[in-house]
């Protein structure tokens, strides 16, 4: 007679789980958003109730820190200090931006946003479109009833942005390789790093583009491509026009426009569309 042997499957064990927490965290606020003033905050505020504050986790709320201030913040020197007072540092708080965010990542730093931080942050990401007439206050005339495209945020390497029919106003910068293209006007306050910008882009074969568009531009200039209606330079033409070289990687603000087939570059303060279409006063 033969055994049988039976054997059960037993169920799959995890090592863990993950899920949501409703811990309370206490939060570090620098009144004058300068990241020096943090021994001076836990002076004040923790070593005078070291016992109700010990060994308790705390964020740094950064949402009044400039950017060349996390740039250069060493965040374990900061919770050492911390430490010194018996309470922990976990990472920091009020990052709305992902220009804020990715800087954190790649320092490594751990951020620790609140649900209202989270939300703005996403908010951020969003192109906001306005449909309906908007005057821009800007050194350049733009009026006109074209819809906009706002762009509250950095344009990021490898992204396009595009508004058919429409103009783009960006609120930041323009990093390498990202492409901004609008059919019509595109204003940047910002550094353009890089990045390709196409005014009056034609939308179709048959479309020759708008040739009145005008790109404007505050901010380090250094574009690999600028073009208008389809007429372009590449960084290696702007390099070997005389006019034109010294400007770029320099912070400048300055237009530019169409001239028959011809890229024309103004200084900010003299050009006007209108002013564009009689003549053409060099930088």
């Amino acid at each position: 007679m033969t055994d049988t042997i039976i054997t059960t499957k037993q169920p799959e064990t995890y090592a863990g789980s993950i899920s949501r927490t409703g811990f309370s965290l206490y939060i570090l606020e620098l009144s004058r958003g300068l990241l020096d003033d943090l021994p001076a905050l836990l002076e004040q505020k923790i070593v005078p109730n070291h016992e109700a504050y010990r060994e308790r986790s705390f964020v740094l709320d950064v949402s009044n820190v400039s950017f060349a201030e996390l740039e250069a913040m060493d965040f374990a020197g900061m919770h050492a200090e911390c430490l010194k007072h018996d309470i922990y540092l976990i990472g920091l708080s009020g990052v709305t931006t992902q220009e804020r965010a990715d800087l954190l990542a790649k320092k490594k730093v751990p951020v620790v946003n609140s649900n209202h931080a989270m939300r703005v942050r996403e908010e951020n990401l969003k192109p906001k479109v306005v449909v309906e007439r908007v005057e821009v206050k800007v050194p350049v005339e733009v009026l006109g009833n074209t819809p906009l495209t706002l762009i509250s945020r950095t344009v990021h390497s490898g992204e396009t942005i595009s508004a058919p029919g429409n103009s783009i106003v960006i609120f930041g910068s323009i990093g390498p390789g990202a492409r901004v293209i609008a059919s019509h006007h595109i204003i940047v306050f910002g550094d353009i790093k890089g990045g390709e910008v196409y005014a009056g882009s034609p939308r179709n074969e048959a479309d020759p583009g708008f040739t009145e568009a005008f790109i404007y531009a505050s901010g380090q200039f250094n574009p690999s491509l600028v073009s208008i209606a389809g007429n372009y330079q590449t960084a290696e033409d702007m390099e070997s026009d005389p006019l034109i070289g010294p400007l770029q990687g320099k912070d400048v603000k300055v237009v530019v426009s169409l001239e028959g087939t011809s890229l024309r570059y103004w200084q900010a303060e003299e050009f006007s569309p209108k002013k564009a279409a009689r003549r053409y006063q060099p930088i």
